[in-house]
């Protein structure tokens, strides 16, 4: 794996269930295969062609098969059990990204954590998930083959500190500073309401 999706995976914390959500070749949850107290590793992407590699690669691979799920639906048609779940989504846009947690997180209980990797739309989604019944436990930007990528982890609950529309952990490290003069460089000359708020915001941001 490379840095973005070891650094991904770096935040289960004994949840028995992984779900890989556009799981592509499945190298995120596949990495947690030989991690004892995992009861299930599900693999899930909406492309059939994926699906049959991803399939074929398990088969002929060393691994331990027995609590691998490779399920051939999309994100947004998932039934989740209310159980102790790590749920990565990465690798997406912000609006699906946000589609899939609007789906699964009536299904969801404080013993879960999504981890998520949003690819673009991010203030988009920053706005849906403000206004769900999420806590957010920690935001961060990684810096990986020329782009940043906010990497956002949240616990289901009505408590909690809340995520922001802009991030306020996001800018205080050296990858965070020199974020905000790439979203200052890319929304200064977009001239919707969104976009100019965002601008004045980044404006006053300090270590």
């Amino acid at each position: 794996m490379g840095p973005r999706l070891s650094y991904l995976s770096s935040f289960h914390s004994n949840e028995r269930h992984i779900w890989d959500i556009g799981c592509d070749h499945g190298l995120l949850g596949l990495s947690f295969h030989d991690t004892p107290s995992i009861e299930s590793i599900n693999l899930v992407d909406p492309s059939g062609p994926v699906i049959e590699v991803l399939i074929k690669k398990i088969k002929d691979s060393y691994i331990s098969k027995g609590n691998i799920l490779v399920h051939h639906k999309q994100g947004q048609q998932l039934k989740i059990e209310s159980s102790s779940n790590c749920i990565f989504i990465a690798g997406m846009g912000g609006k699906e990204i946000g589609e899939i947690i609007s789906a699964i997180l009536p299904d969801l209980d404080e013993r879960s954590k999504i981890v998520i990797s949003p690819h673009r739309k991010i203030l988009e989604l920053r706005a849906l998930l403000h206004e769900l019944p999420l806590a957010l436990i920690s935001e961060s930007v990684l810096f990986q083959d020329g782009q940043f990528y906010q990497i956002i982890v949240l616990r289901p609950q009505a408590e909690g500190s809340r995520v922001s529309l802009y991030g306020e952990e996001l800018w205080k490290s050296e990858t965070g500073l020199k974020y905000k003069e790439h979203q200052l460089k890319f929304f200064e000359t977009h001239r919707d309401m969104a976009s100019i708020r965002y601008v004045e915001f980044l404006r006053f941001v300090t270590p």
